[in-house]
């Protein structure tokens, strides 16, 4: 091991930016995760990095499996444009589905 090695990063602890319950997907610029627990503002906060998660969903989208997904902020979406890529759908939704499962990546 590579005596400058800090960890494998896929759980990242950060400063939290705002309040964060377990399960948020929370994107603090080109960086994201899942919120491993509760967190107030300006507490630690620990992110998950990577792995298969079930998120909100816009209503209105009916992605493929393998789709690339966004965070708008509140929800996933196939929308891009103004949104941040977070990874891909893997599985398929329809219209009327409020979730979706999605595999982080790790960044991009």
């Amino acid at each position: 091991m590579a005596k400058n090695f800090i960890q494998r990063g896929e759980n990242i602890t950060v400063i939290a930016a705002a309040l964060a319950a377990s399960g948020d997907l929370v994107v603090m610029g080109s960086l994201f995760g899942v919120a491993l627990h509760d967190a107030a503002a300006n507490e630690e906060l620990t992110l998950k990095t990577g792995g298969v998660f079930e998120l909100p969903k816009t209503t209105a989208d009916e992605p493929e499996v393998g789709d690339p997904a966004y965070w708008d902020g509140s929800e996933i979406t196939t929308v891009s444009t103004d949104n941040t890529a977070v990874g891909v759908f893997v599985e398929g939704g329809v219209n009327g589905d409020v979730v979706c499962r999605v595999r982080l990546n790790s960044s991009f």
